[in-house]
């Protein structure tokens, strides 16, 4: 017998007892009442025990929270050094400030229009990320898991705490544009987030969790194997899914897993193993995928693969013009925000959409008052599955 069933036996026998009282003393006195404090004073007893708070790692979370500019041991560092760190503490205070202004708006604007997604949401699914962690936690902070991902490497979350001027210098350009307009460019991520001083898309993702006040718990490398399971990495390979554990401070017992996995998701390099990895996983939840800047690579016909599995798989789709073409959802329930207009000449003629402009022209349009994705007005879609 296992304990659910053991503490329901129990509360039946202290049930059937107290009743069992209150039946023999009737015939004494007729009008007595069941005392309903005696009730709920056994339920108490049997409740399941509070769980304790979850245990941080105190040398990663120290680091984050260095490199997030939020504080610093000023004894380990010199006079100069110390100099540097508040200097850069400073300006990165100034851009997630900014920053800070659009994700209120964006979730004062979920908490108004999608409270059905937030409430029911565990998953969100997020290809083309980058190490945006910002959006996704802020517009579902609830999810159990949060999946990333893009090209730029995992690599490793830094607890040396290098307080060199080359660091903070490089934090800072990385972080410039994404804190200042929503997203990362494509093309300068690769110098950004593959140098001596950021190996990767973990010591950023890390950075950015202390800014929402999250703790992490652990980290660590997986691979998937062919069925699709998550597994140890084994030693020689080069390290392309991460794992990282966390709670936020308001909610200390709640763990929460974000993944990030450095891959091409182009048709020709879409792993079969990654495929059964969604196949066997998104179905056990209630997935929301949330694409902004995707470079409109799920226009184009090769990248059909990871496109389809969105389309499969998630119960609603939050995306700006960037993410997957609004004739692929057709079929949905389609909300729109902001304004449409023709993309950056950067990406082409080819993906403007004459069919989502038309909705523009003749749908009612709410309004979006922050800047999300390349164009300044933005526009957002939210489409949520029609159950059939």
């Amino acid at each position: 017998m296992n304990r659910n069933n053991c503490v329901t036996c129990l509360a039946c026998l202290g049930l059937a007892l107290l009743f069992g009282c209150v039946e023999g003393n009737k015939g004494k006195n007729s009008r007595q009442q069941v005392d309903t404090s005696s009730v709920e004073a056994v339920q108490d007893t049997l409740q399941e025990p509070v769980l304790p708070d979850l245990v941080e790692d105190t040398a990663v979370n120290r680091a984050a929270r260095f490199y997030a500019g939020i504080e610093c041991d000023s004894s380990k560092l010199t006079k100069e050094q110390l100099g540097m760190w508040k200097s850069y503490s400073k300006k990165i205070g100034g851009l997630i400030k900014i920053s800070s202004s659009t994700l209120r708006k964006a979730d004062t604007l979920m908490s108004r229009d999608m409270t059905d997604l937030r409430d029911s949401c565990d998953f969100v699914f997020y290809p083309f990320s980058g190490p945006d962690f910002l959006y996704p936690i802020t517009l579902f902070p609830d999810a159990d898991y949060y999946f990333l991902a893009g090209l730029e490497p995992t690599g490793t979350i830094d607890t040396t705490m290098n307080a060199e001027e080359n660091y903070f210098k490089k934090y800072t350009s990385s972080l410039n544009v994404y804190l200042q307009c929503s997203f990362f460019r494509t093309l300068s991520m690769h110098n950004d987030f593959d140098s001596e001083e950021i190996d990767g898309i973990l010591p950023v993702i890390s950075m950015l969790m202390a800014h929402r006040d999250c703790k992490i718990i652990s980290s660590r490398f997986l691979d998937i194997a062919e069925d699709g399971t998550l597994v140890d990495t084994t030693g020689g390979k080069k390290p392309f899914l991460a794992e990282i554990k966390f709670f936020q401070s308001k909610s200390p017992r709640h763990e929460q897993t974000l993944y990030y996995m450095s891959a091409n998701l182009h048709d020709r390099s879409y792993k079969e193993s990654f495929a059964a990895f969604l196949d066997a996983t998104l179905p056990k939840h209630h997935v929301v995928t949330y694409l902004k800047a995707a470079s409109y690579l799920m226009h184009k016909p090769y990248f059909s693969k990871v496109r389809d599995a969105i389309l499969g798989h998630s119960m609603a789709i939050l995306e700006d013009d960037s993410g997957i073409p609004y004739r692929f959802l057709k079929d949905w329930n389609v909300s729109l925000y902001g304004t449409y207009m023709k993309p950056l000449k950067l990406f082409g003629k080819y993906v403007y959409q004459t069919d989502l402009m038309e909705r523009y022209e003749t749908d009612s349009v709410r309004p979006l008052n922050f800047r999300i994705g390349y164009n300044n007005p933005s526009n957002w879609l939210c489409a949520r599955k029609v159950n059939k």
